[in-house]
């Protein structure tokens, strides 16, 4: 009788050990769920991400960039190793350069993505077509959000899509009016000037011969600070998913007014190779470097487009922005954007396009 209570009491006891374990598992795994919601992406699909990403891969350049505007970069955990160059997100996140880049090449790292322990994944539309790439995501588990765009329309829809992926809808409308201010501001003083009193332009990315195509974000800027921009106007322009080149002989033949450019080496190279001196514009020294802040003013991937603008219809028609102190509307467009203090000189070497982007 003795024996059966103990081995009834032990039987009891076993019961008892496996039911806690169990509710615990299943405490532990309530504890753990991760609440979700749905958003809609740049591609227009719908989406199951984190209510509240915590831990975010960066795999496009400019999502990083966004993120800062809209305060959540200590979410970052894995960027493409550009960003490491970028100066102002240093200020930002003084470890980036120890930051994981689990993107290079338009590749993922899908062992150096998981080491991040990520919960989200930020990636641009060419890696989003790109079957293998996305499987690698869809096998790890991991979510995965579209954020791209070729045109101010597309900018300001990846922000707001943006804004709703860390419920930071507000701030994201408040910064696309501030851009479309800005541009406003500028079409209301050069959109009645002549076709003869607008100067043909000429404009660089980043290489020397490549340059922009109608419809895309950087046609767009010089179409809204006023100028002629000459590779709009036809001619011979070679032209991918990713970029538009063209040649020494069609920069000859356009025969600029003024180029600008967005990278100083390629300003530097256009002033010092033999081959571009016969340019009227290299000849006269009429070749400018545009601005680079937090991202590059004039660069396709920019999210300051409008800064680019204000920069350019104040190089060329000055009389018309007298009135306009281009240093404190930096300085207040950092502060006020980006939660940067910045000194006069910070100011001068953002407006000079040198120091700002660290070399390769």
């Amino acid at each position: 009788m003795l024996k059966r209570n103990y081995f009834l009491f032990g039987t009891l006891l076993l019961v008892g050990l496996l039911l806690s374990t169990l509710t615990g598992c299943q405490i532990q795994n309530q504890a753990t769920t991760v609440p979700t919601k749905t958003i809609v992406d740049c591609l227009n699909r719908e989406v199951e991400i984190p209510a509240d990403p915590q831990r975010v891969a960066c795999l496009y350049a400019s999502t990083a960039h966004i993120m800062t505007m809209l305060g959540q970069e200590a979410k970052i955990v894995g960027i493409p190793n550009g960003i490491k160059r970028d100066v102002l997100m240093s200020y930002k996140r003084p470890d980036i350069g120890s930051v994981s880049v689990p993107f290079n090449d338009g590749a993922i790292n899908i062992e150096e993505l998981l080491a991040t322990n990520t919960d989200l994944a930020l990636l641009r539309k060419s890696t989003a077509e790109n079957a293998g790439e996305i499987e690698k995501l869809d096998k790890a588990g991991i979510p995965w959000v579209v954020i791209d765009y070729a045109s101010l329309d597309d900018l300001q829809k990846a922000i707001a899509v943006t804004g709703t992926v860390f419920n930071q809808e507000q701030r994201a409308t408040d910064y696309n009016a501030a851009l479309q201010q800005t541009l406003t501001l500028i079409s209301e003083r050069v959109s009645s000037l002549p076709e003869s009193a607008r100067p043909r332009v000429y404009h660089a990315v980043n290489e020397a011969a490549r340059t922009d195509l109608a419809g895309d974000l950087c046609s767009q800027i010089t179409d809204a600070a006023g100028i002629i921009n000459v590779s709009t106007q036809g001619g011979s322009l070679i032209t991918d998913a990713e970029k538009t080149m063209t040649t020494l002989e069609q920069i000859y033949s356009w025969d600029p007014d003024a180029i600008i450019a967005n990278d100083i080496i390629a300003s530097n190279y256009m002033l010092s190779d033999p081959k571009w001196s016969g340019l009227r514009a290299v000849s006269e020294q009429r070749v400018t470097t545009l601005p680079v802040g937090v991202t590059r003013w004039g660069h396709p991937g920019s999210m300051e487009p409008h800064m680019a603008a204000l920069f350019i219809a104040m190089t060329f028609y000055p009389e018309l922005f007298a009135d306009v102190d281009l240093t404190q509307t930096v300085k207040d467009h950092y502060q006020q954007w980006f939660e940067l203090t910045l000194t006069d000189a910070d100011v001068a070497t953002i407006l000079s396009g040198e120091g700002m982007r660290l070399a390769k």
